[in-house]
């Protein structure tokens, strides 16, 4: 059998190609999926422009929320931010 790498075999690469290599707590299915729903912000006048949801990953609920509240900033065109995010749900 033809080898890869560090002596990884060929159908080791193979598996795992097609199952995806993911880290451990992923693979556990350990993550927690959090949603927000925010307020699109306009900065230059202070006001609000609609209301959209956002979803992020994380080792706990907390660190979930984190990552949506980043999420919803990250998506937000220039000019504008994310603001009055309320939680609507934290899953495993």
């Amino acid at each position: 059998m033809r080898k890869f790498g560090a002596g990884v075999s060929a159908l080791a690469a193979a598996a795992l190609l097609a199952v995806g290599f993911t880290g451990p707590a992923e693979a556990a299915g350990k993550l927690w999926r959090a949603e927000v729903q925010c307020t699109k912000w306009r900065i230059a006048d202070s006001s609000g422009h609609g209301l959209f949801k956002a979803t992020g990953t994380g080792k706990t609920p907390d660190a979930a929320y984190k990552a949506a509240i980043k999420n919803a900033n990250d998506k937000m065109p220039k000019g504008y931010r994310a603001k009055h995010c309320t939680k609507k749900g934290v899953k495993k």
